[in-house]
């Protein structure tokens, strides 16, 4: 762990500079929960106060009554920093950030208070180190720990971003580290956002005990937000999960199949039928690769693989290119979006969204779909 120190280092001050000095509008939702939840008791009741508050109230104005659209721990973590930080927040910069974004612009304390409010991203990223470098062999800890200090996934949807999708990063480290809990861990980090859901006939053992596991913590995570209208029609079944059935096939004038859900079956019977096709780390990341081949994804999503692309270098001396070109098409895929998810967190007026057209880019989507079946390939190769 010595030698790791000068490294870990370089990789802390690289976050420091994101964390302070690059913000993206997405920081304010996430913070105003844990405001409310923190400093206004409103745990249980949380996706039901701006629906209940009048209609001139100015975050209703601002936010709409469906700004909290995750499952609860999305905001309860974030609460629980908020509890114990919240003292030494600049807190009349954290309102006007939270109503007035453009307001904060050259406040002095604004990377202070950026500082604070992405503090549990460096967190969850720490203890994620520690749970990779335990995760791998001896002979692979130091670079497993380097490609996770450097990891330019993470480095941009949790200090640039400001998204708590690395909290899903570390549960699924978690449930690789320890397979027997895996269920539980994939549960929690369902917690966050469901999509790891999908990940559980896919852990080796009992695929009855393991959904049946996850599921069941998954449920208690949730049980007690069942009762809230605004839990049960703006979190419960958020919007994004349309994305995953976008991309179909027709088959009538009102049916259609969805090709994820088809490549999800076909992985299965595979799964249950030739489980050992691919290691058991790799059939979690084939749903993963399925899933952003198919789906127009948010940038953030990509940071869920991250353990397994660690995984997959390190194992599959092949595999380099393919893991440089699934990055590549994922930067490309960003500099596509809004400003705002690029050059806009420094603050440059700068866009490549004139190059980056939709036809571009839908090749550029192409690319990554077929480099993932192409590592699937590879993977299963490796193992023949």
């Amino acid at each position: 762990m010595k030698k790791l120190l000068p490294w870990l280092l370089i990789g802390l001050a690289i976050r420091l500079g994101l964390m302070m000095y690059t913000v993206h509008p997405d920081i304010r939702g996430h913070n105003l929960a844990a405001y409310l939840i923190a400093q206004k008791g409103q745990i249980l009741s949380l996706y039901d106060y701006l629906r209940l508050q009048p209609r001139t109230d100015p975050w209703v104005v601002l936010y709409r009554d469906d700004i909290f659209a995750y499952p609860p721990l999305a905001y309860l973590t974030h609460a629980i920093f908020n509890f114990f930080l919240y003292p030494v927040y600049p807190q009349q910069l954290f309102h006007t950030l939270i109503l007035d974004i453009g307001q904060t612009a050259g406040h002095p304390q604004l990377s202070w208070l950026l500082f604070l409010l992405k503090f549990p991203y460096l967190v969850a990223d720490f203890v994620g180190l520690l749970v990779i470098y335990r995760l791998l062999e001896p002979k692979h800890r130091f670079l497993g720990s380097i490609l996770w200090i450097f990891n330019p996934l993470t480095l941009y949807s949790a200090y640039m971003l400001a998204q708590f999708d690395i909290f899903i990063a570390l549960f699924i480290l978690l449930a690789l580290l320890r397979p027997q809990l895996a269920p539980v861990f994939i549960g929690i980090a369902a917690g966050f956002k469901p999509f790891p859901i999908f990940f559980l006939p896919f852990i080796p053992g009992s695929k009855l005990k393991n959904i049946t596991t996850g599921l069941l913590t998954y449920g208690l995570l949730i049980l007690p937000y069942l009762p809230s209208i605004g839990f049960r029609q703006y979190a419960l079944l958020a919007s994004q999960t349309d994305k995953i059935s976008y991309a179909k096939i027709a088959v009538s004038g009102s049916q259609y199949l969805p090709l994820f859900f088809v490549g999800l079956v076909l992985l299965f019977w595979l799964n249950y039928f030739r489980p050992k096709l691919l290691p058991d780390w790799a059939w979690p990341m084939s749903v993963l690769l399925l899933f952003y081949s198919l789906t127009h994804f948010h940038p953030q999503w990509f940071t869920w693989i991250t353990p397994f692309l660690i995984l997959t270098f390190i194992h599959v001396r092949k595999s380099p290119p393919l893991l440089v070109t699934l990055l590549l098409c994922h930067l490309l895929i960003i500099f596509s979006f809004d400003s705002s998810l690029n050059f806009g967190l420094f603050g440059l007026n700068l866009s490549l969204r004139g190059w980056l057209t939709d036809a571009n880019v839908s090749l550029v989507r192409a690319a990554l779909a077929g480099t993932s079946l192409g590592l699937m390939m590879l993977l299963s190769h490796e193992r023949s």
